[in-house]
C-alpha cells in the first residue's frame, strides 16, 4: 500500500494507470481516514478537543467527506463518460482518496504555527490553500487517468462538483425527513 503512495510521487504516469485498474479501496479508505484525522488533529492541537469529542468528529468528517467523493466520482465519471475519454468510477474515487493525503500540511502547519502564534492568524489562508492544493491534485490525477485536456478536466470538474453537492445534500434532508418521520410519525 505504501509503495503505491511513493511511486505516485516517484512515477505519476504508471501509477495512476495502475491504481485506475486496481481500484483499491483499501487505499482510498486510508487517505480518507488521513484527511479527517489531520483536519481533527489540526483542530485539537490548536482548541482542544475531548476524546469523545474527537472520535464524533472523526467519524462525522470522514463520513462526510467519503460520501462528497462518492457523489462526485460518479457524476464526474458520467459527465467523462459522455465525452470520448474512458475510465472507471471506482478508480476515480481512489484517486479523490489519494488526494486527501495533502491535508497532512495543516497538521504540519500547524505544530509550526504553535511555537509561531502570529503564524496562528493565517490558519484559514492556509487551509484554503492547501484545499487548492488538493484540487490541483485531483485535476492532475483525472487528466491523466482520462486523458483529457486540461481544460476539458476543468470543466468535467466544477460541472460535477455542484450536481454531487446538491445529490448529497439532498439525500442527507432526505434521509432525516425520513428518521423524523418515523419517530414523530
Amino acid at each position: 500500500m505504501f509503495s503505491t503512495l511513493f511511486n505516485l510521487v516517484l512515477k505519476p504516469g504508471p501509477t495512476i494507470d495502475r491504481i485506475m485498474q486496481e481500484r483499491n479501496l483499501k487505499l482510498a479508505l486510508l487517505g480518507y481516514s488521513v484527511g479527517a484525522f489531520s483536519i481533527i488533529l489540526a483542530r485539537g492541537l490548536t482548541k482542544g478537543i475531548s476524546i469523545g469529542g474527537f472520535i464524533a468528529a472523526f467519524i462525522l468528517i470522514l463520513f462526510l467527506s467519503i460520501c462528497i467523493s462518492f457523489f462526485f466520482s460518479a457524476t464526474a465519471h458520467l459527465f467523462l463518460e459522455l465525452t470520448t475519454a474512458r475510465g472507471r468510477a471506482a478508480g476515480l474515487f481512489v484517486l479523490i482518496g489519494l488526494s486527501e493525503f495533502t491535508k497532512t500540511l495543516i497538521v504540519a502547519y500547524t505544530l509550526i504555527a504553535l511555537n509561531f502564534p502570529t503564524l496562528l492568524h493565517l490558519k484559514p489562508l492556509f487551509i484554503f490553500l492547501i484545499l487548492v492544493l488538493q484540487l490541483f491534485f485531483v485535476l492532475f490525477m483525472m487528466q491523466h487517468a482520462y486523458g483529457l485536456s486540461k481544460k476539458m478536466t476543468f470543466l468535467a470538474l466544477i460541472i460535477s462538483f455542484v450536481p454531487s453537492i446538491i445529490c448529497f445534500f439532498g439525500t442527507i434532508f432526505i434521509l432525516l425527513g425520513l428518521i423524523f418521520g418515523l419517530i414523530f410519525g
